[in-house]
């Protein structure tokens, strides 16, 4: 997790927790948890806020070029960078993939292949 203060012009950033609590008259407040996975770019601090380019399209046609402005005082904190989640697949074989290889391993007499394959499989359908 970083500070607001941590990031530069152009950062592609996201908020990963809600903001600070602020107290209200009747003796309790809520956190805000607004922009929580959501990829912004940082353009800087002025004024007592953070300012942020927004990157969805909806939001782009809605809004137009109006920055986000996040108040210092509750936002400063819980921010870090923005990581795309479909590099979370990165790495990953579809299963009828390996199914599909381990075949055709088994078809080449590519016993050491076959073996490895079915392992992952295996591995797959265990849950691990």
């Amino acid at each position: 997790m970083k500070n607001i203060y941590e990031f530069k012009k152009g950062d592609k950033v996201t908020r990963i927790v809600p903001s600070k609590v602020l107290t209200s008259g009747f003796g309790g407040g809520t956190a805000d948890r607004s922009y929580i996975g959501t990829k912004l770019i940082f353009v800087g601090i002025a004024n007592g806020c953070a300012y942020f380019q927004r990157t969805e399209k909806v939001e782009i046609i809605i809004f137009g070029d109006e920055l986000v402005d996040l108040p210092l005082d509750i936002f400063d904190e819980g921010w870090d960078d923005y990581q795309e989640p479909t590099k979370l697949l990165e790495g990953i074989i579809p299963i009828t993939s390996l199914q599909i290889s381990l075949d055709n391993a088994l078809k080449r007499e590519d016993y050491r292949l076959a073996e490895k394959l079915q392992k992952e499989i295996d591995d797959r359908d265990k849950g691990e």
